[in-house]
């Protein structure tokens, strides 16, 4: 290629933009840009961005399947670019280092044997040592006493010089401790572990794709306003039908794209569950389920992950309790500019029609109370033009003044002490039934359970809880979880406790401290005690949908834990 004159970073961000506004020679220009070399690591990690995005956004069917015959190539480029410039970038032929919780670097270890090392522990040596003598045999605590150095020594003398070594011997000696695995998580998250993927793993965004019917192609310009309520309105299909093998890569793909972000979520990490939703226009969401071990007792969190034509989109969740949920996104780098509005309000129309949601919230730490990152993202007026607003008369008004201003005057910027007394508070996007959106699916009985779960904050409701062990069982947990579980039992099922099945009775465990707070549970009409077993049966399954469709038909329930605050 002597001659061509090597890409540069400017180059391909404006062919990003021209993909972004339909420009008729963007494939041309593409194709004219894959010939040219690269030599700097930000501009390949822009390029490899661009055929993500690409791939996404395709003009037609030869520009698809050209981004993807580049993505299959872009490892020959990482030659010659500085290798610390390009860790952690996701593109193929390149390592990540990242922090990742126990059970995730469990994974890691199954999925990619041999490829997943200690990259560094970042915390103090007397932590190390602290931990390392928890782990050693009994004939080797003395031993332990007179460890010396700093981490790499202690590494090397406890567990050998191999850092892939020192890796999986650390995790396999954690979990022969006679412990919970909340205290193995604890002690592995103390050591701060920084964890290698080299290469040959292929954990990389570049091939990190989820199954996908044929490309969707974008004609002309990306769709970029939308009216969130009219989506609302629209019904959603059956889920994508789903081999239980299908569902395990799925989970495996979205495991991947995480940790190339050096990122996780616990829906993900510990996912009992996978659901695909085929949106329209190529866009796929999945959205997974915690498993029983992890779910909150209240709340039903629900990640997701999107893709568009297989590529990764965006992450998050929503914290739902009936009719209510905030919800938080992550839009990944390579997919920014694109169609993010539309796919937000595909994404609150799923969570609409499938949990029944018809308050959604964003809370103030997403929109940048004390958040730099968030303050100058602009998370705030991506919300505000989706719909959502403040809960207080005087903010609306704020905002509602400089929404005006900003869509007059493109080079506005709200003055910041104002951007943080509105970002201080949360926002909200109310969708009642008649209000230009779907009815939730769910019936509710009409002393409405909606209002009821207005009041209820979730988290204080935990902090109820924790008094109440403590002012009524003297703080004695053990005894407190043995005698709820005893008196919830006795008065949903009587002698018929022994015909739950494991994940059943692990759901009553759960539940049993939040239903102990309910005084007058004994009095209960026998079918409203039917529908509350229902519910607590519905928490041990698969997904929280049932349960959260049930939950909402038993204002009862929500009322008495109202009366708790």
């Amino acid at each position: 290629m002597s001659g061509v004159s090597a890409l540069r970073t400017v180059d391909v961000l404006d062919m990003r933009r021209a993909f972004a506004r339909g420009a008729a020679d963007g494939a041309d220009r593409l194709r004219l840009c894959a010939t040219r070399p690269i030599r700097s690591a930000r501009t390949l990690r822009e390029w490899h961005d661009l055929l993500l995005f690409v791939t996404a956004n395709p003009s037609d069917e030869r520009t698809h399947a050209f981004a993807r015959a580049e993505l299959a190539r872009v490892h020959e480029r990482v030659s010659g670019i500085n290798a610390r410039a390009v860790l952690n970038s996701g593109i193929s032929g390149t390592p990540i280092e990242g922090n990742y919780s126990l059970p995730l670097v469990r994974w890691m270890l199954a999925r990619w044997p041999g490829a997943v090392s200690i990259a560094e522990l970042d915390t103090e040596v007397e932590t190390i040592r602290e931990v390392l003598r928890m782990l050693m045999l009994p004939v080797e605590i003395e031993a332990a006493d007179l460890l010396e150095g700093n981490a790499d020594d202690m590494l090397a003398a406890v567990f050998g010089e191999s850092r892939t070594t020192q890796l999986s011997q650390l995790v396999a000696r954690l979990d022969l401790l006679c412990t919970s695995n909340t205290v193995r998580d604890g002690l592995f998250a103390r050591l701060r572990v920084y964890v290698r993927i080299a290469p040959e793993a292929g954990c990389a965004l570049t091939t990190a794709f989820a199954a996908h019917a044929a490309p969707f192609v974008q004609r002309g310009a990306l769709q970029r306003n939308v009216e969130v309520r009219s989506v609302l309105a629209e019904p959603i299909g059956r889920s994508v039908s789903l081999s239980a093998t299908a569902r395990h890569e799925l989970i495996n793909v979205a495991r991947t794209v995480l940790c190339a972000m050096q990122r996780e979520t616990d829906p993900i990490t510990h996912a009992s569950d996978v659901t695909l939703h085929d949106m329209g226009r190529g866009l796929r969401i999945a959205l997974f389920s915690l498993d029983l071990a992890h779910r909150l007792p209240f709340d039903s969190y629900v990640g997701f992950m999107a893709f568009r034509n297989g590529v990764p989109l965006a992450y998050g969740g929503a914290w739902i309790f009936p009719h209510r949920s905030k919800i938080g996104i992550n839009v990944f780098p390579s997919q920014r500019g694109g169609e993010s509005a539309w796919f937000f309000a595909q994404l609150l129309r799923l969570y609409h029609h499938e949990y029944g949601v018809t308050c959604f919230e964003a809370e103030n730490y997403q929109l940048g109370h004390q958040n730099p990152d968030g303050l100058k993202s602009g998370a705030y007026w991506f919300y505000y033009r989706a719909g959502f607003r403040p809960t207080t008369a005087l903010l609306q008004r704020t905002a509602a003044r400089e929404a005006e201003r900003l869509a007059k005057r493109r080079t506005y910027a709200v003055p910041l002490p104002r951007l943080r007394a509105l970002v201080a508070e949360g926002l909200e996007l109310r969708v009642e039934a008649g209000g230009g959106a779907a009815a939730p699916l769910m019936s509710v009985t009409p002393n409405t359970a909606t209002t009821n779960t207005a009041t209820l904050d979730t988290a204080a409701l935990t902090r109820i809880v924790q008094r109440h062990v403590v002012h009524v069982y003297d703080g004695d947990r053990a005894r407190a979880e043995r005698e709820a579980l005893a008196r919830v039992l006795g008065v949903l099922l009587g002698d018929e406790s022994r015909g739950l099945s494991e994940l059943e009775r692990a759901a009553y465990q759960l539940w049993a401290l939040p239903l102990d707070l309910v005084p007058d549970l004994e009095t209960w009409p026998t079918g409203e005690r039917r529908q509350l077993d229902a519910i607590v049966r519905a928490k041990g399954a698969l997904n929280e949908r049932t349960h959260q469709h049930q939950l909402a038909r038993l204002p009862r329930l929500l009322e008495a834990w109202a009366r708790c605050q």
